[in-house]
């Protein structure tokens, strides 16, 4: 007979919350103990694996009880049946066992959406091969491949459950993430819960959607919770209407918010929102209310969005909006993980919480429970130091970037543009990240050497065009056609096209494809069908260090890149003198827009239409001795670059 597990956590019908322990006088976990949950989203894809720890016992420090994370779907199945569950940021149980270490508990959010602002929402990007892909549906092929996943994942959740004999974290798993602003199909939340009972999640499940939307994203008998921001009575009076017994959750309480490129720096959701008024909303939630409330701050430590893992909005009535490299999200830990004023106002409200609440059980572990929980020091933050400007040393032209394998993948199409996901590159799992280029050859057996128009029907995002390797025309991300003259003397053509990142909330998830849509016109009537095609996803990092061409040392009024984009070299040494320190990369206003590399670690992409004016460099990134610096631009170029000590947001 299979082994029954209970659920750690209770529910009683009169809104309180109680936990059931392995402890030496129970071990058959008879007795119920009151719980609260006090918990923060702590994301391990966001954050340096060597930083996690520091991470956590802030956290814990701040007076917390949990951590929650989501799973991203595309960090541990990038291309299709390729599963990486155990190195660097897909170390899932590496971080799990820290939260166990660390006597926390956990709470787990593995639906194969996220949203999160993440790279289309965590959904890995070769589902979109599929023509007739319905995301967050019944549909067979999104199903099916949800199940594959989950038949590596959910084994390994399994084992870190806290039922487990209380050699786990996990106390709880959301079914799927905010489904109530996307749809209301029942039986898709069944076939998610039926998956994670057949592979043994038998801690409590729980939905979390907006006020309004809270009856559309749950089932009957599962706990439902809210998320937002602000306006705590008003907000929690629909979960109070709509489950009228159960212990009420706020599993995104909103810390912050987040920034779009070309938009202002956000504090809050809609208005900002600074931590005097988040101490007032906390303690309104925490202290004053005449109900038992638990409460999950998202995020309490946003981290990074490195690489191209940064998702972006679209809805309807707007334009699509990328999202910043940061995640620092005004979050209690900011980016470098460093206390904020939202950090101390959570201490305070919980130093009183306890001592008002001394019956309470708080941590994951036998000793914890005294008459009153005092929290622990605040471990130290990590020093940032400033190694100042650095000379820009050599350089690789677009053509020198191409002819680099390490760099490039090489394909050929005879009928028309594809875009990235539907390539024959990554083990027929399409391209997913980075920039793809279009190169047509033989343009002049088309136009018979004549001047015309060209129309591109359909691109995403950001698109540079070249003719005889000259640029001619830039696009915006947010333009999806666009159209240009094409001399009489074009013999190539070139459309290199850059993923700003796919949407992750709204309706038109399904919508996610990059490169070029639809068809290249000449004169709105002959298609260019032959294309060779590059894609630049920087997988093994940058470029190897041979073959630089110098940069020269003649002043030039011109910093325009005229022959395409290219690679940028600068190095910089750390004696044994210095300290190895956490540092900011910044770029003067000679730079525009492209990807930034330390010691071949992409740290993301910069712009200069702000908000965000430096990239964040961990100290585990650099060591002592010669360091490197590589910048892939796209636009116009400077002489050399600076690595601060301060992060720059909203400024020059």
């Amino acid at each position: 007979m299979p082994v029954t597990y209970s659920p750690t956590l209770v529910l009683d019908n009169e809104r309180h919350l109680f936990i059931r322990l392995f402890k030496d006088n129970d071990r058959n976990r008879k007795h119920l103990q009151p719980f609260r949950i006090l918990s923060g989203s702590l994301h391990y894809f966001r954050v340096l694996p060597q930083l996690w720890s520091d991470r956590i016992k802030k956290m814990k420090a701040a007076g917390l009880n949990t951590i929650e994370t989501y799973v991203p779907w595309n960090i541990h199945e990038p291309q299709q049946g390729n599963y990486q569950f155990g190195k660097g940021f897909t170390d899932l149980a590496g971080f799990l066992k820290l939260i166990h270490e660390n006597e926390m508990f956990a709470i787990v959010r593995p639906s194969g959406y996220i949203c999160a602002e993440w790279e289309w929402g965590g959904l890995p990007s070769w589902l979109l091969r599929d023509e007739t892909m319905r995301v967050r549906s019944n549909h067979q092929g999104f199903l099916r491949a949800l199940r594959n996943y989950y038949s590596r994942l959910l084994p390994i959740l399994a084992e870190h459950q806290y039922n487990r004999h209380g050699t786990g974290s996990i106390i709880a798993f959301q079914i799927e993430n905010e489904y109530g602003s996307y749809g209301n199909d029942t039986t898709y939340l069944e076939a998610i819960r039926s998956m994670y009972i057949e592979y043994g999640l038998d801690e409590i499940l729980l939905t979390s959607d907006g006020p309004k939307k809270l009856a559309a994203g749950t089932l009957d008998d599962v706990w439902a919770t809210v998320n937002f921001q602000r306006e705590p009575r008003e907000k929690l009076e629909y979960l109070r209407h709509f489950r009228p017994k159960h212990h009420m959750m706020i599993t995104e309480y909103w810390t912050g918010w987040f920034d779009y490129w070309g938009g202002k720096h956000q504090t809050g959701s809609r208005t900002p929102y600074d931590a005097k008024m988040f101490e007032a909303d906390l303690e309104e939630i925490l202290l004053t209310s005449k109900e038992e409330i638990s409460i999950n701050f998202y995020m309490f430590s946003g981290g990074t969005n490195f690489g191209f893992t940064s998702g972006a909005a679209h809805f309807p009535s707007e334009q699509y909006k990328p999202l910043v490299t940061s995640y620092d999200y005004d979050a209690p830990l900011n980016e470098a993980g460093d206390p904020t004023p939202k950090y101390y106002a959570i201490r305070r409200v919980l130093e009183k919480f306890y001592s008002k609440h001394p019956d309470l059980y708080v941590l994951n572990n036998d000793h914890s429970h005294h008459n009153k929980y005092s929290l622990p020091t605040i471990p130290p933050s990590p020093k940032k130091i400033s190694y100042g400007t650095i000379q820009i040393s050599g350089y690789k032209t677009f053509d020198d970037i191409l002819a680099d394998d390490l760099l490039t993948v090489t394909s050929e199409l005879t009928n028309g543009p594809k875009s990235m996901e539907k390539l024959s590159v990554n083990n027929k799992s399409g391209a997913s990240q980075g920039f793809i280029l279009y190169t047509a050859k033989n343009i002049v057996s088309l136009t018979k050497s004549l001047a015309c128009k060209v129309t591109v029907t359909a691109v995403a995002d950001n698109a540079v065009v070249l003719v005889n390797g000259q640029v001619i025309f830039q696009s915006l991300p947010n333009i999806s056609q666009f159209q240009f003259d094409l001399s009489d003397k074009a013999k190539n053509l070139t459309i290199l096209v850059e993923n700003m990142g796919r949407v992750n909330f709204g309706p038109l998830l399904d919508h996610g494809r990059k490169g070029l849509l639809g068809k290249v016109l000449l004169n709105d009537k002959i298609e260019i069908k032959e294309w060779i095609v590059h894609v630049l996803e920087f997988r093994k990092g940058t470029s190897n260090m041979n073959n630089w061409r110098s940069m020269s040392i003649e002043y030039r009024a011109n910093n325009f890149l005229l022959n395409g984009p290219r690679l940028f070299f600068a190095s910089f040494f750390i004696d044994n003198q210095q300290s190895v320190d956490d540092t900011y990369l910044k770029l003067d206003s000679k730079w525009s827009k492209g990807v930034a590399f330390c010691n071949g670690f992409n740290l993301g992409r910069y712009w200069n239409v702000g908000p965000q004016r430096t990239l964040y460099i961990p100290a585990q990134l650099l060591f002592k001795g010669l360091n490197q610096i590589q910048l892939f631009e796209l636009y116009t170029y400077g002489h050399n670059l600076s690595l601060v000590d301060t992060p720059m947001i909203n400024e020059r």
